[in-house]
């Protein structure tokens, strides 16, 4: 529980920060925040005038200082910390301390409701933060970025296709504004067949590459990393991993009733995922996902099917990944399945990235949407 306040008080005070003002001061406050029970020290308590957005936090130690404006002599004070009962008194009735110490007490009742009310937004901020910190966790810059696509997949258990191609994506701006609408109008590539199958029926010419590379939420800050789509999710704190030396938490998420806009597909019924935060800067290690749909359109899962068209997969379930390492997507991979004319679908995709470059670019205009010679 400790822990858990420090975290949420820390999160809490990166969303904002109280100003104190120098001029007319008419008394300077000093003290530390302890646990009325234990006498141990309340990190991170927020401390505040009521009715005001003037305030201070105690620090690690539970040490705080505030300037109290004339103005605000006659407010009452406050000291509010997770899983302590708030307390509040006349500010005056510090001013003749030199150092005040003050006790709160812990809070006794419903505290698996206040944990969980309190967990919950510590993960939306952690989020936000996470959304925040992408144009400095990823490349800002302008680049090329080289990947190697693989497409295998199996009809009615028996045929099996296998496409690969080499990719180059071009990105105007790289990460610096990371959104859909920039993505789409900065971010371009081309393929390069080595193997592919345009006669057999499922894929026609068109690529798909635009679904795949969607599943790079950190380039169009998409679905949990949209902070203003962040209250339509349940979210939960799955674990706190160490992951190649680094303190991680991984955050698992659920969209009861999916959107368009949380899970990218138009006919989702079912969409839940995890993704995995660095705790040192807020960056994106893996995000993992689970959909599944009634159906998609061929083009895109994003896009709907006219009341005419008969031309769709049916009966969807995907699952992807996609994991980030060296400022950058290092491996997209989905696997799906479906029914299209009558027979059983599945598809074993991966987008495995190698070289990035920032200069001596290749400059690509356009999105090869057909397969490349």
């Amino acid at each position: 529980m400790k822990t858990l306040s420090i975290l949420i008080n820390v999160l809490f005070l990166s969303a904002f920060t109280y100003a104190q003002q120098a001029g007319n001061v008419v008394a300077t406050i000093k003290g530390k925040v302890v646990d009325a029970k234990t006498n141990e020290p309340v990190s991170y308590t927020n401390i505040g005038l009521e009715g005001t957005y003037f305030g201070t936090a105690s620090d690690i130690d539970g040490n705080f200082e505030l300037n109290i404006p004339n103005e605000m002599a006659n407010k009452d004070i406050y000291f509010s910390a997770v899983g302590f009962v708030s307390k509040k008194f006349p500010v005056k009735s510090l001013f003749d301390k030199l150092f005040n110490i003050i006790k709160v007490e812990p809070q006794s009742y419903e505290i698996d409701r206040i944990e969980i009310a309190a967990l919950s937004k510590v993960l939306i901020r952690i989020l936000q933060l996470t959304s925040e910190e992408i144009p400095y966790n990823f490349v800002s810059v302008p680049f090329n970025l080289t990947g190697k696509y693989i497409n295998k997949k199996t009809i009615d258990d028996t045929i099996t296709i296998v496409q690969t191609a080499d990719l180059l994506i071009y990105d105007h701006t790289g990460y610096s504004d990371p959104s859909k609408i920039n993505a789409y109008r900065n971010l371009k590539y081309v393929i390069k067949k080595e193997q592919w199958d345009v006669d057999s029926g499922f894929w026609g010419e068109t690529t798909n590459m635009d679904e795949l590379l969607e599943l790079d939420w950190a380039r169009s800050a998409f679905s949990v990393l949209n902070p203003n789509l962040l209250m339509g999710f349940q979210l939960k704190l799955a674990s706190e991993p160490v992951i190649k030396g680094k303190e991680c938490w991984i955050i698992s998420f659920v969209q009861e009733k999916p959107t368009l806009a949380g899970s990218g597909d138009f006919y989702a019924t079912a969409f839940e995922g995890k993704i995995t935060i660095v705790k040192e800067n807020y960056s994106v290690v893996r995000i993992e996902g689970k959909v599944q749909s009634n159906k998609n359109n061929r083009q895109g899962k994003s896009l709907a099917i006219g009341n005419s068209r008969k031309n769709f997969y049916k009966n969807v379930s995907y699952q992807f990944s996609t994991d980030y390492e060296n400022m950058k997507p290092e491996k997209i991979l989905l696997e799906k399945q479906y029914t299209f004319h009558g027979k059983k679908i599945s598809e074993n995709v991966s987008l495995k990235m190698d070289q990035i470059q920032t200069t001596n670019l290749s400059f690509l205009g356009s999105r090869d949407y057909f397969i490349g010679d």
